[in-house]
């Protein structure tokens, strides 16, 4: 555990060299560190604020721009530069940390997004995640992760899904949820207008996830440097779903192969 500005922070560390930063997505923790291969670098991975077993914090504690400024006091653990990697809530957070601080040299991105650049269209996406807020509060964790199993943006087998259960299931529910109203994804300032900003940027998307894949894109429209790198069988959760070429794919653009 390390404390960072108040804050009880579930941290786990693997290897040496230089430092890359881990943020998991929504339901993860600090755990998916195993996810990732043996490599010569130094592989650093927070469970983020209201997951794993960092400490619970208030809505207003846990908003993105408190989420940064945590990260950013992990950063001072290592001259660096810093690589870092972040997968759909994490990759949010990443893009957001790789775009205000210099220390961030390499930002990849898996099934992610910069958010919503409409207004009312965050307006309607805090509306849903507030109701799916709801209901971690008034059925429970045990019934979300049900309902969040059965998304059709996964493609997984039931030996996966199996897989990911205990994780899940050990996330607090009022803390989930609070998430969902912190740092949801209508609740993040859009990160558009800040594509300039960002370093070098890879984004990994699923064969399957036509939407993150048409966001990349998207991107890519912006920032022509940008580069797409798609895996195969597999949809949002390529890393799951494809262990195999996402180990290959994540040690080479680490590494600097690609």
């Amino acid at each position: 555990m390390r404390s960072v500005r108040g804050v009880s922070y579930e941290v786990l560390e693997r290897g040496s060299g230089r430092p890359v930063l881990l943020l998991h997505g929504f339901t993860g923790s600090a755990a998916w560190i195993s996810q990732f291969p043996e490599l010569p670098v130094r592989l650093v991975a927070p469970s983020l604020l209201q997951h794993g077993g960092t400490g619970q914090q208030a809505v207003g504690r846990a908003k993105m721009s408190q989420q940064i400024k945590d990260l950013s006091v992990l950063l001072d653990t290592d001259e660096g530069p810093w690589t870092v990697v972040g997968y759909s809530l994490g990759g949010r957070i990443g893009m957001t940390l790789a775009a205000y601080d210099d220390r961030v040299t390499h930002f990849i991105g898996i099934s992610t997004t910069p958010g919503l650049d409409i207004a009312a269209e965050r307006r309607q996406r805090r509306l849903q995640d507030e109701k799916l807020a709801e209901f971690i509060e008034r059925a429970g964790l045990e019934a979300f992760v049900d309902r969040w199993e059965r998304l059709p943006l996964w493609h997984q087998t039931d030996e996966m899904r199996a897989a990911l259960r205990p994780e899940r299931l050990a996330q607090r529910p009022a803390a989930l949820a609070d998430s969902l109203r912190a740092i949801g994804t209508g609740s993040m300032p859009s990160i558009w207008p800040l594509l300039d900003c960002l370093p070098r940027t890879d984004l990994i998307v699923g064969e399957h996830d036509v939407k993150f894949q048409q966001i990349a894109r998207n991107m890519q429209l912006i920032r022509p440097d940008i580069e797409i790198h798609e895996i195969s069988d597999a949809s949002h959760a390529p890393h799951v779903e494809n262990a195999q070429q996402f180990g290959t794919m994540i040690e080479k653009l680490i590494l600097g192969g690609i």
